[in-house]
């Protein structure tokens, strides 16, 4: 077979498996075969992997940072509430960077989630607004995260949502 026949059918093989029309397995199976076992685009793949890693540590590490912003610091309310804005930013962004990732979607949903929650009840406690409008608000929140999760298939999210809901009633039970 001459080179750039195989050249063509090794880049064909190499879209299958990046628009994931075949199994990986089978991919990797059909490279080797026609690439007569030499390594093909490894360095690439680390490089993503990698990224990947550092940008789901940095989202993971946004809920320590704003219970930090909020708790620990003598910064001005408006400031904690435009950084927790911003956090809640680059979540949605990590939301959008791993849609295609099965596994990695999860950990940006959680951390917006949990930041937004977070802001909703700052900003209730900053206007001095009363015990039953924070209520209404998480409740609001917990409804919200429920219809994603039924929709989307995500249970934790529907686990969450129902927790959620029978601590506020547990917490106006026992007021």
């Amino acid at each position: 077979m001459n080179v750039q026949r195989k050249q063509t059918i090794v880049q064909e093989i190499e879209y299958w498996k990046k628009s994931r029309m075949l199994p990986e397995q089978y991919c990797d199976y059909l490279l080797a075969l026609y690439t007569e076992g030499e390594v093909v685009k490894r360095k690439d793949r680390k490089r993503k992997k990698i990224l990947s890693t550092v940008f789901t540590c940095l989202i993971l590490s946004l809920i320590p940072i704003t219970f930090l912003v909020i708790y620990f610091t003598e910064m001005p309310v408006h400031l904690q509430m435009v950084l927790i804005t911003f956090f809640i930013l680059l979540s949605f962004i990590g939301n959008f960077t791993f849609r295609k990732e099965q596994i990695l979607i999860h950990i940006p949903v959680i951390v917006s989630a949990l930041l937004f929650l977070i802001l909703s009840i700052k900003l209730l406690e900053l206007n001095a607004f009363q015990l039953p409008a924070t209520f209404i608000s998480i409740t609001f929140q917990a409804l919200i995260w429920f219809i994603l999760g039924f929709f989307k298939k995500w249970y934790y999210l529907n686990i969450a949502a129902i927790i959620t809901v029978v601590l506020l009633v547990v917490n106006i039970i026992s007021m």
